[in-house]
């Protein structure tokens, strides 16, 4: 199978890679994060991080991808759908985005060393609020406020491997950070014949960050079972550097539009630290947990906090089957099955509220060769509730991956 990557490259980078959903809790920080793009590790509830698929390119982990045995390419594309409903209102949301690409292959099988880059979202911004109607006395008119976003932040990534003569092997990812944050307010007159006033905040943030992976030898041995194998332990730690941001307030009324006011400040992200451990059972039943956690508590703009923000937690369980492959399968019978779970502390907190998600995944690969799959991923995820005046989110996502693979950069011997 030859197929131009580079091309497809240039092709996919001149899209927004921010995976968007509609959520008024992206008002803060930098939005919802996206842990992964993969529709075969968001079937088995985002886990990633112990596992070292031959097949699979991980990027949370650099560490892991010392198994790709071929060159790997992959590309997905998501489907978000959610209900919010308060005691009042019901109302449904639904996009389709590019969800970022990964490329990556084997340099030295016998040391370990692997490579990969990609370009993939790393947080959302999609929201709009519509505020009660406001009564003025001796006014002309009524008003109300809307508030707005979109955008996010993405990243360009460069990961390699390398086992170690102790069996561990050890992962770096270098980072390159950009993306645009906007924000709308607007101020919306009953009275048709009034012009409405709108502000908008922009924020471009950029710069550079690392993220430096471990994952541990098979350690089956130790557990004394015949059964089990590819018992791995692995764990991550992402970096970001303090994020140069260009700010911008454009005000819009009906006399003109005009800059109110430029700046460049810092935005601070925390660290981000995950584990995770996995095992396989029976050479087909793939069984693995993972858990992040990430203090939103210390993010910064511009020097200051979020009230609005604080500490993120995030447990996972996924649960993979794959048939072993023998010439005689049938096509059913080289399906592959994922279920996952996963309960999250987010980052958000509004009225002294902590807001939590609980989801359930699942999905499956339909081979198209023995090295190409087409990856679906199913998700719903209940976030949030509707006492003190917050709101209620169900989400429903569907995310598509094609998973191509073939051997490259084979020395031929003469």
């Amino acid at each position: 199978m030859k197929i131009n990557f580079l091309y497809v490259f240039f092709i996919l980078t001149c899209f927004s890679v921010y995976g968007q959903v509609n959520s008024s809790y992206t008002r803060f920080g930098i939005g919802d994060m996206q842990y992964t793009i993969s529709a075969r590790r968001s079937g088995m509830g985002g886990v990633n991080i112990s596992i070292a698929d031959p097949n699979f390119i991980n990027i949370n982990n650099p560490a892991a991808i010392y198994r790709l045995n071929s060159t790997r390419f992959e590309v997905s594309v998501k489907y978000g759908g959610e209900t919010i409903s308060d005691n009042n209102l019901n109302k449904f949301y639904s996009n389709t985005v590019f969800n970022g690409f990964t490329f990556g292959f084997p340099i030295s099988s016998l040391d370990g060393i692997g490579a990969a880059i990609g370009i993939i979202p790393v947080s959302s911004i999609n929201y709009n609020v519509v505020g009660n109607n406001i009564t003025v006395a001796d006014s002309m008119s009524d008003y109300y406020y809307t508030f707005s976003g979109t955008g996010g932040l993405s990243k360009i990534f460069i990961s390699s491997s390398y086992r170690t003569p102790f069996n561990i092997t050890v992962g770096a990812s270098f980072n390159y950070y950009f993306g645009n944050l906007n924000y709308n307010s607007t101020v919306n007159f009953s009275d048709n014949s009034s012009y409405k006033a709108v502000y908008l905040r922009k924020y471009s943030p950029s710069g550079l960050g690392t993220t430096i992976g471990l994952l541990s030898p098979d350690m089956a041995d130790i557990l004394k079972s015949k059964n089990i194998t590819e018992f791995r332990i692995g764990a991550s730690v992402n970096y970001t550097a303090n994020l140069r941001t260009d700010t911008i307030l454009i005000g819009n009324s009906s006399y003109k539009t005009d800059t109110l006011g430029e700046a460049t400040v810092k935005m601070k992200i925390p660290v981000r630290i995950s584990t995770g451990l996995s095992f396989i059972l029976s050479n087909k039943y793939l069984f693995s947990v993972d858990f992040l956690y990430q203090p939103w508590s210390n993010f910064k703009f511009n020097g200051t906090k979020s009230a609005y923000l604080r500490n993120a937690s995030k447990i996972s369980a996924g649960f993979e089957y794959r048939p072993v492959y023998t010439s005689g399968n049938s096509f059913w019978e080289q399906i592959m099955l994922r279920a996952g779970l996963s309960y999250e502390k987010t980052q958000y907190i509004i009225n002294g509220e902590g807001i939590n998600q609980f989801s359930v995944s699942g999905g499956f690969s339909i081979p198209v060769t023995l090295e190409n799959d087409i990856d679906i991923g199913l998700e719903y995820a209940i976030r949030g509730s509707k006492k003190d005046a917050l709101y209620k989110e169900n989400i429903y996502k569907l995310n598509v991956s094609l998973a191509l693979g073939d051997l490259w950069f084979i020395r031929r011997e003469r």
